[in-house]
C-alpha cells in the first residue's frame, strides 16, 4: 500500500498507530488466539462430528470475534475471559448429544463460574492503571457470560422443557429492545440485589443439570425455576426503573450500557 493511501485511512491531524504498537498488538493477541485453538481441537477430539465443530466455531467468534480485533490494549483479565471461553468449548462439547451434564462437565463449568470472579478482581485492580482497557475488556467480558448463561439454558431444555431456554434469551432480548427503545439505552445504578441475582445464575442452571439433578428431577426442576425467576425479577425491576428515567436528557442516550446477565 502506498504513503498515501496509507495516510488517507486516518483523519487529518491524527497520528498514524506506530508500527511498534501494532506488533505489540499482535503478539498480545497470540496467547489468546492459542487459547481458542487449543480448546477448539479438544472440543473436535472429544465429539468429532460436524455439528459439535460448528457449534464450537460459532461460539469462538460470536464470544471473542470483535474484541480479538479491538485497537484497545489487551490485559490479564482477557486472558482469563478467553481461558473462560475457551472452557466453555470444550462443556459444549461435552454435553451436546448427551442428557444433562456429566460430571467432567459439571466440572469444567465450575471451573469457569471460579474464574469468572478472578478475572473481574484483576479487572478492578487494573482500572486504575488502564481505564480504557478495562472498559474495552468489559464489554468481552460480557460477551462470554452471556454465552455461558445462553448454553447452560439451552442444555437443561431437553430435561426440564423449552422455558429453561429463557434465562439465555433474556440477555439478548434486552440488548435487541435497546436498538428500538433509547430509555432502555441509560446506565443503570449499582444493585447489590443485582450483583447476588447474577452471581446465582451460573450456579442454578449449572446445578439443574447435574447428576444429582437428574437422580432427583424435582431439584433441577427447583434450581432452573429459581434462575429464571430471579432473573426475570431482576430484568423487570431495570426495566420499570429505565422506563421512569427514560425521559430524563434524552440527548445523552446515544449508545447500550453494557448489561451483563452475570452482574444485574
Amino acid at each position: 500500500m502506498s504513503g498515501s493511501a496509507r495516510a488517507g485511512r486516518f483523519p487529518v491531524g491524527h497520528a498514524q498507530p506506530p508500527v511498534g504498537a501494532a506488533r505489540t498488538r499482535t503478539r498480545t493477541r497470540m496467547l489468546p488466539l492459542g487459547i481458542l485453538t487449543l480448546a477448539l481441537v479438544t472440543a473436535a477430539v472429544l465429539r468429532p462430528t460436524p455439528l459439535v465443530v460448528g457449534l464450537a466455531v460459532l461460539l469462538a467468534a460470536i464470544g471473542a470475534g470483535c474484541s480479538l480485533a479491538r485497537s484497545e490494549p489487551w490485559g490479564r483479565a482477557d486472558d482469563i475471559t478467553t481461558v473462560r471461553l475457551g472452557l466453555l468449548l470444550v462443556f459444549t462439547a461435552l454435553i451436546v448429544g448427551g442428557t444433562g451434564f456429566g460430571w467432567a462437565a459439571v466440572t469444567i463449568a465450575a471451573l469457569g463460574l471460579v474464574l469468572d470472579a478472578v478475572d473481574g478482581k484483576v479487572a478492578r485492580n487494573a482500572r486504575s492503571s488502564d481505564p480504557g482497557c478495562t472498559d474495552a475488556g468489559a464489554a468481552y467480558d460480557e460477551s462470554v457470560d452471556a454465552l455461558v448463561v445462553l448454553v447452560l439454558a439451552l442444555g437443561l431444555v431437553p430435561l426440564w422443557g423449552w422455558w429453561c431456554a429463557l434465562p439465555g434469551l433474556l440477555f439478548y432480548g434486552f440488548r435487541g429492545v435497546t436498538l428500538l427503545r433509547p430509555a432502555w439505552r441509560r446506565p443503570l445504578p449499582p444493585s447489590r440485589a443485582r450483583k447476588v441475582v447474577a452471581a446465582s445464575q451460573g450456579v442454578l442452571l449449572l446445578a439443574a443439570g447435574s447428576p444429582p439433578a437428574l437422580a432427583f428431577p424435582i431439584l433441577g426442576v427447583l434450581c432452573a425455576g429459581a434462575a429464571l425467576t430471579a432473573l426475570g425479577w431482576s430484568f423487570g425491576r431495570d426495566i420499570m426503573w429505565l422506563e421512569r428515567h427514560g425521559a430524563e436528557s434524552p440527548g445523552t442516550l446515544s449508545a447500550p450500557e453494557p448489561r451483563d446477565p452475570r452482574r444485574l
